[in-house]
C-alpha cells in the first residue's frame, strides 16, 4: 500500500519519524509537506522517502474572508476553557508587546461570539488549485492538528478522507479542525470518549491505536535493567512543564520551595531538575544552580540552531533518571504518565497557595486543564499534593512509606499498554486492512 503521510512539527516529534520510519518497512511512504516546513523535514526524514509539497491554496480575497470567519467564529471543543488557554498561550510568548495586546483583544471578541461554523462547513468553502501531486496514493493520514486546510479540503472532494492520528491525549479538549467526514485512531477508550463529547465525533468513525509517544517507554521496559543509576546520590526528579515565560517562573517558585522543605524534611536527598524541551529560552533556570541541594539536568537537549529535537539516547535516559529517582514530580505533563510505567511514583503538584486561579495565564489553569483533570489529577490518592502543608506530609511518607504511592501509579498506566513503533505500524495496517 502507498501511504500519504501529512507532517509537520518534525522538529520535535521524535516519534513520530519513528513510527514514519517503522511503516516504511510495511508500505511505500510518501511525505506530504507544507513549503515552509519543507527544509526541516527534508533534514530529518527517514532516508529514501519521497517528500512532495503541498500547494492547495487559492489566492484571493475568498479565502482570507474564510480563514478570518472560522477564526471567529468556528465551533470550539465543549472544553472552551482549554482553546481559550491554548490561544492565551500561545499569544504570550509573542515578542512585541502592541502585536500581543491586540491578539489578546481579538481572542477575547472572539470567545464572545457565536461560535457556530463547523470546521467541515469551513473547508468546503475554501478554493482550492489541485496541484498537489496525489497520484498513486492509497490512503492518506494526517496528524492533529490538521496542517493545511486547502488539502483536507481537496482530499474530501476527492473522496480521498485522511484517516487522522490523534497525536496527544490534550488535543481533542483544545483543537478545533475536526471533521465529522474523517475517521481518527486514538490513544485509548478515554480519549475516543473525549472525541465524542469534546468534538462530537460519531463513534463508530474512531478506532484506538495507541500512543507513538508511549513507544519509547515500550523501549526502555524492554531493557531497563541495563540501566544503573545515573546519580551517585538518593534523590527526587521534577519535569518542568510549562514552556509560557510568564509561568515559568511561578513553576520555578515551586521547585524552590520544594528544594527548601526537602532540605529540613530529607536533607540526603538532592532534587534533580529537568528543564522544559521546548522552552526556547533557558536563561530563568541558570538561577537554579545556585541551590544546595539541586542539580540542573539540562545535557539532554539538542545543541542544533535549527532544531529543538532531543537526542534519542537521552530520551531514554530519560526514563532511567526517573525510574530511579524516589519520585517524579510534575505541574501536568505527559511525562507524568510516563513516570506511571517506572518505579518511582508520580506525583502531580497543586500547590494551592501559588495558584492564583483567577489570572488567565496561572498555575491554576495551567494544572487544571481539562486533561489533567480527567487523567492524572486523581485526589483520592496521596500522588497528588494539593498545599504545602500536604508537600511536607508527603515528603515524610515518602521516606516512611514510598510503598503506599504505588497504586496510582498502577491507576494511571492501566489506561493504556505502550506498544513499540513496529507493533504500533502493524496495527495500523490491520486497521487499514479492516
Amino acid at each position: 500500500m502507498k501511504i500519504g503521510l501529512v507532517v509537520h512539527f518534525f522538529d520535535f516529534r521524535n516519534d513520530v519519524r519513528q513510527w514514519i520510519q517503522a511503516l516504511s518497512t510495511l508500505h511505500e511512504v510518501v511525505l506530504f509537506v507544507r513549503p515552509q516546513d519543507a527544509e526541516t523535514i527534508s533534514g530529518l526524514a527517514p532516508e529514501g522517502l519521497e517528500v512532495r509539497l503541498i500547494n492547495e491554496k487559492k489566492p484571493g480575497l475568498w479565502n482570507r474572508l474564510w480563514e478570518f470567519s472560522f477564526r471567529f467564529f468556528g465551533k470550539l471543543p465543549e472544553s472552551r476553557q482549554n482553546y481559550f488557554l491554548m490561544e492565551s498561550f500561545r499569544i504570550s510568548i509573542i515578542n512585541q508587546a502592541e502585536k500581543a495586546a491586540r491578539a489578546t483583544w481579538l481572542l477575547n471578541i472572539s470567545m464572545s461570539l457565536p461560535r457556530i461554523l463547523s470546521y467541515d462547513f469551513f473547508i468546503s468553502q475554501l478554493k482550492i488549485q489541485r496541484k498537489t501531486s496525489l497520484e498513486g496514493i492509497d490512503q492518506f493520514i494526517c496528524f492533529t492538528e490538521l496542517s493545511d486546510n486547502y488539502l483536507m479540503n481537496r482530499l474530501l472532494q476527492e473522496g480521498k478522507a485522511p484517516l487522522v492520528y490523534v497525536y496527544s491525549w490534550d488535543h481533542p479538549c483544545k483543537h478545533t479542525r475536526f471533521s465529522t467526514r474523517m475517521k481518527y485512531l486514538v490513544w485509548h477508550k478515554g480519549i475516543a470518549e473525549d472525541m465524542a463529547s469534546l468534538q462530537h465525533i460519531p463513534e463508530e468513525n474512531i478506532r484506538i491505536l495507541g500512543a507513538t509517544q508511549l513507544a519509547y517507554v515500550d523501549r526502555w521496559l524492554s531493557k531497563k535493567e541495563a540501566f544503573p543509576n545515573p546519580f551517585p546520590f538518593d534523590y527526587l526528579y521534577f519535569g518542568c512543564a510549562i514552556g509560557v515565560p510568564q509561568l515559568v517562573e511561578s513553576e520555578l517558585l515551586i521547585v524552590r520551595k520544594l528544594a527548601s522543605e526537602m532540605a529540613h524534611i530529607a536533607p540526603e536527598w538532592k532534587l534533580v531538575v529537568r528543564p522544559y524541551p521546548v522552552m526556547k529560552d533557558w536563561s530563568p533556570y541558570e538561577a537554579l544552580r545556585d541551590i544546595p541541594n539541586l542539580v540542573l539536568d539540562d545535557g539532554f537537549r539538542s545543541q542544533k540552531v535549527t532544531s529543538i529535537a532531543v537526542n534519542e539516547d537521552f530520551i531514554l535516559e530519560k526514563f532511567v533518571k526517573i525510574h530511579h529517582s524516589k519520585a517524579f514530580l510534575h505541574l501536568g505533563t505527559t511525562l507524568g504518565i510516563e513516570a506511571s510505567y517506572t518505579d518511582a511514583p508520580s506525583v502531580l503538584l497543586d500547590i494551592k497557595e501559588n495558584n492564583q486561579p483567577n489570572q488567565i495565564l496561572s498555575l491554576h489553569n495551567f494544572i487544571h486543564q481539562f486533561q489533567n483533570d480527567k487523567y492524572i489529577n486523581l485526589t483520592d490518592y496521596p500522588n497528588v499534593v494539593t498545599s504545602l502543608a500536604g508537600l511536607r506530609t508527603f515528603l515524610a511518607n515518602l521516606k516512611s512509606n514510598p510503598e503506599s504511592f504505588q497504586p496510582y501509579n498502577k491507576r494511571l498506566a492501566s489506561d493504556i499498554q505502550p506498544k513499540s513503533f513496529s507493533t504500533l505500524a502493524h496495527d495500523l495496517s490491520t486497521i487499514l486492512s479492516d
